[in-house]
């Protein structure tokens, strides 16, 4: 079975539901309340294992009731967590408010921000493809990715990189380390929004962007587009997947199991448009819910694309 393996931040999401935000000095009163894990990589981690992929999970959490919360929830799905080492600092903590299907964040970072690359023992990787997330939260990591993804390749292992959103802004110190990062890496899978930022230009369309990125060097290139899909080229083919519309209750965590359903066809040797298609059915399965207990299993899935996916070629569904 092909393997995969993600490094990067592992966390609690605790999730309101609240009808608007609070002014100032203000109080309003959450209709739910929710306690889930969370953090790009072990949400990618997560939906690997739920899809049936074997996954290995690097990062650091502290040795508190939100870090042992985390790993038995991910212990308990399948994902190897044996690489996550705990301290005794505090885990990574991010409080979701969440408005309609739309949502805030207020983040900790904990020991996602001090996880460096001499805390990876790449002794331990055994996988196809690393998927690396959060490049903007992971200070202690962001100037060894290029390293990183070197020593990776040296070892015959693909990489794909999410940079995610930057909370500071986008700042230019920040940003410049990225022009020697993303040539290198295999599968870069931005959404348009980190995409314009990234290329200082706020005027790019999805294929502008990926080519852009594509003459970097990058092999391929996918432009996430929330519900208008993604944008896919590898510079023989380009195309743009559609979204499938369904009725989203909470988007958080949506663009890491799209990368999820993505990667996991990816590793079959499938092709990009299958890879997008099943992505984008896992998402919106995904969306449907809050938090990892409404990650779809591989069964859900294709059951979602057998009834839902009508052009040509069709999709046959994922064989693991």
């Amino acid at each position: 079975m092909p393997k995969i393996a993600t490094i990067g931040d592992v966390n609690v999401d605790l999730i309101a539901r609240i009808d608007r935000m609070p002014d100032v000095g203000k109080q309003v009163i959450t209709r739910d309340f929710q306690t889930h894990g969370g953090g790009c990589s072990a949400n990618f981690a997560m939906q690997c294992a739920r899809l049936g992929m074997s996954v290995q999970l690097f990062g650091k959490v502290g040795d508190d009731v939100f870090g042992r919360y985390v790993l038995v929830e991910l212990d308990d799905n399948g994902v190897d967590t044996k690489n996550v080492l705990l301290t005794d600092r505090k885990t990574g903590v991010t409080v979701a408010m969440v408005t309609g299907a739309e949502r805030s964040f207020v983040t900790f970072r904990g020991e996602n921000a001090s996880y460096g690359i001499n805390d990876i023992d790449l002794t331990k990787i055994e996988a196809d493809v690393v998927h690396l997330p959060s490049y903007f939260l992971l200070d202690g990591l962001r100037y060894d990715y290029a390293h990183l993804i070197d020593l990776l390749h040296g070892a015959g292992i693909q990489v794909s990189f999410d940079t995610g959103w930057d909370p500071r802004g986008f700042r230019k110190e920040e940003v410049d380390p990225l022009f020697d990062i993303i040539p290198k890496v295999d599968i870069f899978l931005p959404n348009i929004d980190e995409a314009r930022k990234i290329l200082g230009n706020e005027g790019l369309t999805p294929p502008e962007a990926a080519r852009i990125f594509r003459d970097m060097g990058t092999k391929i290139v996918v432009i996430k587009m929330g519900k208008d899909g993604c944008y896919v080229t590898d510079g023989k083919t380009a195309e743009q997947v559609p979204a499938f519309h369904v009725k989203a209750v909470d988007t958080t965590g949506a663009g890491d199991t799209f990368m999820a359903g993505f990667i996991a066809t990816y590793v079959h040797g499938r092709s990009l448009h299958d890879c997008a298609v099943f992505g984008a059915a896992t998402a919106a399965l995904k969306v449907g819910g809050v938090g990892w207990s409404t990650y779809p299993k591989r069964q859900q899935v294709n059951s979602f694309l057998k009834e839902h996916y009508n052009q040509k070629p069709s999709v046959a569904p994922l064989q693991l």
